[in-house]
């Protein structure tokens, strides 16, 4: 009992989180391997995401550094252009 009072305390406003994962656990009849084997697969998974995220970062400003220099080459171009046509 005195374990329940203290993961209760710990919990909290989390408990009603906590009660239904307890209810979920005994309703589809999970063991401690079930429920270990399906956290790693979940934290492997995030893992996954959170590299392609990464990745997609990197793409995303490459894309836009790219971006960036073709702007300033086009407002070269242009100043060029307008000094040529004024020197006329």
């Amino acid at each position: 009992m005195g374990c329940l009072v203290k993961i209760y305390n710990n919990l909290k406003k989390d408990f009603p989180v906590f009660f239904y994962l307890y209810q979920r656990v005994k309703k589809e009849g999970l063991n401690n391997q079930d429920i270990t084997v399906m956290v790693k697969s979940q934290q492997q998974q995030l893992i996954d995401l959170e590299h392609r995220v990464d990745l997609y970062n990197d793409f995303i400003r490459g894309q836009q550094l790219q971006k960036q220099q073709l702007e300033k080459d086009i407002a070269i171009k242009e100043i060029d252009r307008y000094d040529k046509i004024s020197l006329l």
